[in-house]
């Protein structure tokens, strides 16, 4: 039987907000062939930051600025997320999950997530109950502005003091 743990890390998407605790599941352990023990509390072993850019046009060109503080927003414009997940244990880090909620009053831009280092890229249409490639409504694929959860499962070994990054843009409605 082989070891595994899963890490679960989960943020809520806030347009203020630049930094997330991450949240883990009570039983997430480090394992490699060879345990490795890390003494931190499993909350402390991975830090996972949310940061939150506004696309704006300047000289006819769209650049995306960093949003500070309280930001206001409007109908149609998007926001791009970046969300850094870094390994602070001594121990490496198997089947590491990202998992990040859309909002209400946004939709997610179709093809703007990326499946990164490996990642399996994974959408939810039911409140993060289930997630799928391409989620399916009866028997059509259901429209990116359905998407309510986004997860990206990360396969492989993230190894000590390492860092994964992800983005995905939305709409506001």
């Amino acid at each position: 039987m082989s070891k595994f743990s899963i890490v679960i890390l989960s943020s809520m998407s806030i347009i203020s907000t630049t930094l997330i605790t991450p949240q883990f599941p009570v039983n997430a352990q480090p394992r490699t062939s060879r345990t490795c023990v890390d003494p931190q509390p499993v909350a402390q072993r991975v830090a996972l930051t949310l940061k939150a850019d506004k696309k704006v046009t300047k000289d006819n060109k769209d650049i995306f600025q960093p949003i500070a503080g309280k930001a206001s927003v409007r109908p149609g414009d998007v926001i791009k997320y970046t969300v850094v997940a870094k390994n602070n244990s001594r121990c490496p880090l198997k089947n590491l999950i990202l998992k990040q909620p859309i909002p209400r009053g946004t939709n997610y831009l179709k093809d703007t997530a990326m499946a990164i280092d490996g990642a399996e890229l994974l959408f939810s249409i039911d409140g993060g109950k289930t997630f799928f490639a391409k989620p399916m409504v009866g028997t059509q694929a259901a429209p990116a502005t359905s998407y309510n959860y986004l997860r990206w499962k990360f396969n492989g070994l993230m190894t000590s003091n390492t860092q994964v990054k992800t983005t995905y843009q939305l709409q506001v409605k």
